[in-house]
């Protein structure tokens, strides 16, 4: 949140990344120089590992949320337009179609950097120490802000806003005193979004006027009232999301503590494990971009972002109730009982396809929900919207810290049922509350691509027409 306020109000995006990574760096820096040898013996490393969580912490936290939106920034064409092919074929080229295309591929860069390292960094633990572990990063880092500095010149670099928290508190409170008049007792009932009444042209029936002295206050105009109702609409979705990275965090804690109990190769660490999870979105993030999502679009088929992420949900389940599965067969085992819990038959290698599940969920859910913040966002909350697409995680974190009391053996069967059930649950309540998001998405794009052909004249648009015409109109461009 830091981060992207300073992003949006004050420096701007890039020069935020630029700070931050600063910060950042030197984390990395504290983390491994208190992990030689040499600070260990002095008793350095433990203090040193505490500080640099923090500073790691403040770094990351400042670019997170803003990365993606820099780099959806350079698509420059924010709006459908018609193109003519060679052919002669007049298409429209879709700009949520764009972004979902860079997300896609955004996600899959980010996946080989932590297959590189995940892989590399526990093999260099294990047969040299952490330091060396941690001295990756630290250069590899290092090289990445060079690079990052070094392609300024070709960056479209948009700059700050006014205060937008500021003056979306404002419209909230004016919005809210407006509604509770008593004038305006018969206009609350006409009311869909109580934020309409901080519009000059609310659109309201039986609301009454502006008084000079509501004149004098607002410092905004209608458009911004729009972008705050939009931005608002976005963050509902991050709500429910928070069940779903419950999910995704078995990855780095029960998951691996499963896999240590589990056959493997000698010289083979459980931690490498997750490194599938990685493996799978590289393979399957293009073969969805680039076969599924084409393929449902050409039979008709509107898997739209609503609809992905209630996949996510489902797929994140089904996950779960594998480990269950592969967790009861651990207990079954007899050398486990043998081991006191230290190890048994059951293969490590059993655990892959509930990577692949957790992968398949990742593409769903996760790329859906930060393409659906930027492309929700107003221009000037994007930094501000996509980083609060990352509070569900924050949740899950705490959520995952309240139940890791019961997270321990014989009682791991039913920590990833219940995990599954609350997913599967989560997922039919997250779609019962949201399928309108994805009606309403295509009405605004239709209704914006007839008022381009000038076609209004001839289609009626009311809302009934638009949602009934959507599927056909679409096909038909």
């Amino acid at each position: 949140m830091l981060g992207a306020i300073i992003a949006d109000q004050y420096i701007g995006r890039y020069k935020t990344i630029i700070i931050f990574s600063i910060v950042y760096m030197f984390g990395f820096l504290i983390l491994t120089t208190t992990s030689i040898p040499a600070a260990q013996a002095k008793g350095a490393s433990f203090p040193g590992y505490i500080v640099s969580l923090i500073v790691i912490g403040l770094g990351t936290g400042g670019i997170k949320g803003i990365v993606s939106p820099l780099c959806a920034d350079q698509y420059r064409r924010t709006e459908n337009y018609i193109k003519e092919l060679k052919s002669g074929e007049r298409v429209l080229v879709d700009f949520d179609l764009s972004i979902q295309h860079l997300y896609n591929w955004f996600y899959w860069a980010i996946n080989v950097g932590s297959l590189l390292g995940g892989i590399i960094c526990p093999i260099l633990e294990l047969r040299v120490g952490f330091y060396a572990a941690f001295v990756l990063p630290t250069v590899i880092f290092f090289i990445a802000i060079i690079v990052f500095i070094g392609g300024s010149k070709t960056y479209y670099k948009p700059g700050p806003t006014d205060s937008v928290i500021a003056k979306a508190w404002q419209i909230v409170k004016f919005a809210y005193k407006r509604s509770r008049l008593p004038e305006n007792k018969e206009a609350r009932k006409n009311c869909k979004d109580v934020l309409d009444f901080a519009k000059r042209d609310s659109g309201i029936p039986a609301a009454i006027e502006w008084t000079p002295e509501a004149y004098s206050v607002a410092t905004w105009d209608d458009t911004f009232v729009d972008e705050l109702k939009q931005a608002v609409m976005a963050c509902k979705i991050f709500v429910p999301l928070s069940i779903y990275w419950v999910c995704y965090n078995q990855l780095s804690n029960n998951l691996l503590s499963q896999a240590s109990t589990m056959y493997r190769p000698e010289g083979f660490p459980n931690d490498i494990m997750n490194n599938f999870d990685p493996i799978a979105l590289i393979v399957f993030i293009p073969i969805t971009d680039g076969f599924l999502y084409p393929l449902l679009r050409r039979l008709k088929i509107n898997f739209a972002i609503q609809k992905r992420i209630t996949a996510g949900f489902i797929f994140g389940a089904l996950a779960m109730v594998y480990a269950a599965v592969v967790q009861h067969y651990i207990y079954i085992d007899p050398l486990f009982a043998e081991s006191g819990g230290r190890t048994s038959h059951v293969s490590v290698f059993l655990q892959i396809p509930c990577y692949f599940l957790i992968a398949f969920s990742e593409i769903f859910a996760s790329i859906s929900s930060n393409e659906y913040a930027y492309t929700h966002a107003p221009k000037s909350m994007k930094s501000l919207v996509s980083a609060l697409s990352l509070w569900p995680s924050c949740v899950a974190a705490l959520i995952s810290l309240a139940i890791s009391p019961s997270s321990h053996d014989p009682n791991m069967v039913w920590v990833y049922t219940g995990v599954a059930v609350a997913a599967f649950i989560t997922g039919i309540i997250y779609y019962w509350m949201f399928r309108s998001y994805d009606i309403i998405d295509e009405q605004a794009k239709l209704k914006k691509f007839l008022e381009q052909e000038q076609f209004e004249s001839n289609i009626d648009l009311d809302e009934t027409n638009v949602a009934h015409s959507v599927s056909d109109e679409k096909t038909n461009l």
